[in-house]
């Protein structure tokens, strides 16, 4: 190479460098990445407290990843150049066919299933209520054969049966219901959440073992599309940002004289069933109830029917409304925020039935599943 060559290529460099310090220098911080759906670091503030405990380098380093002009953009190149590089992967998620994002599972182990289980079966001795409990499987199993090859994961089939082989609670086989139908569109392309489609079939296993009615799927006279355009988690971590988005649909209808009160930040407010504003956001998953609240009172409208407790992740946004018809109260609780005792809570508000469903990917590292124990 010649040393004019050398020199153009230095030069070249050097301009890149120097306009994209200038970019990060005029351009205004964003408070969010609506790609990756999560907030990004603020310029922090100095100190020589946080200097010397080495915070404030830490957080600074943060504050420059974060706000790096086109990061957006940066993003997708990278996982585009992994996929032509032949990982087939970016940021642990495949591109499989069809446009659908895996993550393929990782097992905690026996010891951490085993524990979780003990505060479960705490939740089955300290209670009179009949209890149930249902662990939903994800993609990584479900639609496995999407998966190239030979790729590494764990079975959640097996730490799934594994966790039932120990409960005391009546265990619920949604597993079975969702293989059953796996050639369907039962989780969402982009997200890690089962459709509403895949939450009906689930229903059709709780309907079975805890005793309800269970309408077919043509008695939805409701049922109906309410976005094509939902980009899930899946597809934020991914940055796989040119697949195209997932429709969401709705199968039950708001029924007459159901009200809910909803508890986001303590304090009870006016709640409701489906959030239809939020449609025009990214989280569209938060359409349902709103999003992630710590707890949800339903009275159903239903008279002379009993009362239920659902302790959950956010799988059962888009399944509880199923249930609406089988019971007059239900009460929907987030461990993440609920620290008194549980059984407690269950004799003072005398709940018929209690449901613990979680995805086995939350069960297996949620760190407050010990709470049901109390």
């Amino acid at each position: 190479m010649s040393k004019k060559a050398m020199w153009t290529e230095a030069i070249l460099f050097l301009l890149f460098i120097f306009a994209f310090f200038i970019l990060n220098m005029v351009l205004p911080d964003r408070e969010s990445s609506e790609q990756e759906n999560r907030r990004l670091q603020q310029r922090p503030e100095f100190s020589f407290e946080t200097l010397f405990s080495g915070s404030y380098t830490k957080d600074f380093e943060t504050y420059i990843t974060d706000q790096f002009t086109l990061r957006d953009e940066w993003i997708t190149v990278k996982a585009a150049s992994e996929l032509a590089l032949g990982k087939k992967q970016n940021n642990s998620m495949f591109l499989c066919g069809g446009d659908t994002i895996i993550e393929p599972y990782a097992s905690p182990g026996a010891s951490k299933l085993e524990e979780n289980i003990t505060a479960l079966n705490a939740l089955v001795g300290n209670t009179d209520a009949d209890v149930y409990f249902a662990l939903i499987p994800g993609k990584s199993d479900i639609w496995s054969s999407m998966l190239p090859a030979n790729t590494p994961r764990d079975s959640e089939r097996a730490d799934i049966d594994y966790c039932y082989s120990l409960s005391a609670a009546d265990n619920v086989d949604i597993y079975s219901a969702l293989e059953a139908h796996a050639g369907e569109y039962v989780y969402y392309r982009t997200d890690h959440h089962w459709t509403t489609l895949g939450a009906y079939y689930a229903f059709t296993a709780l309907a079975e073992t805890m005793g309800l009615d269970c309408p077919s799927i043509e008695d939805y006279t409701g049922r109906e599309t309410v976005s094509g355009e939902f980009y899930g988690t899946s597809w934020s971590s991914s940055g796989f940002s040119w697949v195209e988005p997932d429709s969401m649909e709705i199968f039950v209808t708001e029924p007459e004289g159901l009200r809910i009160t909803n508890y986001p930040q303590g304090s009870p407010v006016e709640g409701q069933l489906y959030d239809w504003s939020r449609l025009e956001v990214k989280d569209k998953y938060s359409f349902f109830y709103g999003g992630n609240t710590p707890l949800l009172e339903i009275e159903t409208g239903v008279e002379n029917a009993p009362s239920l407790l659902i302790i959950r992740d956010s799988y059962m946004d888009s399944l509880s409304p199923f249930l609406l018809e089988s019971y007059s109260r239900i009460h929907i609780l987030d461990l993440r925020y609920y620290r008194a005792s549980l059984s407690d809570y269950i004799a003072q508000n005398g709940f018929d039935d209690v449901l613990v469903c979680y995805s086995i990917d939350n069960f297996s590292t949620d760190s407050n599943i010990f709470l049901l124990g109390r």
